[in-house]
């Protein structure tokens, strides 16, 4: 999976912008001010993110941003064909932000809300913006990634299946408790209720057709009447005349004049149509005629069907909930009352049920606990080589207290479908803090770094695009490359995009963006450009010394060779997830 382009309109400094991206490490750089973060912002709202302020550029009434990503995971693919998103190689996610209206979100031109824009984007990018990496700060995220670290994948489905049946057999035994609740009355009404309703073979809308029936049986001389004075009409009998016969007969004075008057011969076709269809209408009010049925005995039958499905109507309300009552009482009848077997063996299924749960969750914990001590180990030391030489990486895992819950080592707690475990990273960066959570301490640029660590010691199959902002803030020359360095290997294994001003880490990128200001009659606005060769060297250059001169350039030249030269570093003990982790 990896972003192809951002298009941006519109939206602050950029009028109007492709940024084309390729795999690997790609590098953001540019004077201060000149629209680095703005790439970003438009990268985060179209992928959902909240706006803050007005983005809108001066002088339009819109800003337009979008994102194309390929090669999506599976689960992806199938959560946006649950949503009703046209399937495509591609996806695009788009938006559009109006001073005037609420603007719009649209995935692969579907119009959906932010909420699903959001959840979209979450899965394909993970951006570290001004301190903000809100797919780091979920709970379930941190929680996700420690299993990642602990090969726990099979072991937690087999928890999740097993919560499952849990919770099925709980449901079952509530069902089976309230049979074994009812008390004899109740069965005894259910018993005279399937008596009473059981005989009278009710059927579903029986009641409006018997009604329908009885309108016709009641009115059966009137129908057969009407239909033989129609019949009359247009075919006649012995004392009547038919109109059929009438107009043939005045039919044989018009065909001798054939051609002669073409107003006559129109008239005449229009007769010989109509006496078609009198004849037609004489024998269909014959048949209708014959068909009606003055059958009394039948109209007594449904008078008297009618009159007990009104008593029927009277005690439920209507025929459907008769039916409803019934159906209920069939079951409660059904549940039986054995002196309690059906409860019993309800209660051991769930007791069983439970325990399968417990312990497979117990074991999961287990796991993700051995696995928590080794990561907080491997961060701490990708952390201290990112120049946070104070900092201290924490996994702590909590359960609650729940008395309906699971056993484990004696203590009843809450159980779900990802186990019993609360997981929340913390991160104390300078001494003598404590370690705090990650929406609480961390600073931009530390947020950003310990992303990037823990992208370094865990590895994820089909981890989305990593964006850092701020990942070189307050790192010398050293630290600097150290951090080129560890961008390129997670670039190895995802696609990142880091806003950088150090070299040192530009040098080392696959590719390389450089945004810049220009003034235009209308003002200032901001150009992106792919740099390459001599165009890089002398970005490069000009992010050393803060313009291009001759030795910046050689030194620009010498962090090229060198981050061609140098292999990637491997993070301290890096946990190597196999792509089936087993049990």
């Amino acid at each position: 999976m990896s972003l192809v382009e951002v298009r941006i309109r519109d939206l602050t400094v950029f009028d109007e912008a492709l940024v084309p991206f390729g795999g690997g490490f790609t590098a953001l750089t540019g004077e201060t001010g000149a629209g680095k973060s703005v790439c970003i912002t438009a990268l985060r709202l179209a992928l959902g993110g909240r706006v803050d302020g007005d983005p809108v550029r001066a002088g339009a009434d819109v800003a337009r941003v979008s994102a194309v990503f390929d090669e999506l995971p599976a689960a992806l693919r199938l959560r946006l064909t649950a949503l009703g998103v046209p399937a495509d190689e591609l996806v695009t996610l788009s938006r559009e932000i109006s001073r005037a209206s609420r603007g719009s979100c649209r995935v692969n031109g579907a119009l959906v809300s932010q909420a699903v824009l959001r959840e979209v984007g979450e899965g394909l990018a993970e951006v570290t913006l001004q301190g903000a990496s809100q797919r780091l700060l979920q709970r379930g995220r941190q929680r996700d990634l420690l299993d990642v670290a602990a090969a726990a994948a099979v072991l937690r489905d087999d928890v999740r299946q097993a919560v499952a049946g849990w919770r099925a057999a709980q449901v079952a035994l509530d069902e089976a408790r309230r049979r074994q609740a009812a008390g004899a009355s109740e069965v005894e009404a259910a018993r005279q209720l399937s008596s009473d309703l059981g005989v009278l073979n009710l059927v579903a809308g029986e009641d409006d057709q018997l009604a329908a029936e009885r309108l016709r049986l009641r009115n059966a001389a009137a129908l057969m009447s009407a239909a033989t004075a129609l019949r009359r009409a247009a075919a006649g009998d012995d004392e009547t005349p038919a109109a059929a016969d009438l107009l043939a007969a005045a039919l044989e004075t018009a065909t001798p004049l054939a051609g002669v008057d073409p107003g006559l011969d129109a008239i005449a076709a229009e007769a010989a149509e109509l006496l078609d269809r009198l004849r037609e209408l004489g024998a269909s009010a014959r048949a209708h005629a014959d068909a009606v049925d003055l059958d009394e005995g039948r109209l007594a039958e449904v008078e008297e069907r009618l009159d007990v499905l009104a008593r029927v109507r009277r005690r439920h309300g209507s025929i459907d909930q008769a039916l409803e009552a019934l159906e209920a009482a069939s079951d409660l009848l059904a549940g039986g009352h054995d002196g309690g077997a059906s409860l019993a063996a309800a209660e051991a299924a769930m007791e069983v049920a439970r325990n399968r749960a417990g312990e497979l969750a117990v074991h999961l914990s287990e796991r993700r606990r051995a696995a928590a001590r080794r990561l907080e180990g491997e961060v701490g030391q990708a952390l201290h080589l990112l120049e946070l030489p104070h900092a201290r990486f924490r996994v702590a895992i909590e359960r609650r207290a729940d008395p309906t819950g699971v056993d484990a080592g004696g203590v009843l707690v809450h159980c779900g479908p990802a186990g019993i475990d609360d997981v929340q990273f913390r991160l104390a960066t300078n001494r003598g803090t404590s370690p705090a959570p990650l929406d609480e301490g961390p600073s931009g640029g530390e947020l950003s770094r310990l992303v990037l660590a823990l992208s370094a010691c865990v590895t994820e199959t089909g981890s989305p695009l990593l964006v850092l902002d701020e990942v070189d803030s307050g790192i010398g020359g050293e630290t600097a490359a150290r951090v080129g360095d560890l961008l390129a290997a997670t670039g190895r294994l995802r696609q990142v995009v880091a806003v950088t001003h150090r070299a040192e880490i530009a040098s080392r990128a696959a590719g390389h963006l450089v945004v810049r200001k220009h003034d235009t009659p209308a003002g200032s606005v901001a150009r992106i450009e792919p740099a390459h060769g001599e165009t890089r060297l002398e970005e490069i250059a000009r992010l050393m010394s803060g313009r291009v001169t001759e030795a910046a350039v050689a030194r620009a030249v010498e962090l090229r060779g060198e981050a061609v030269k140098t292999s990637a570093p491997r993070a301290p003990g890096r946990v190597r997830t196999p792509r089936a982790a087993g049990r």
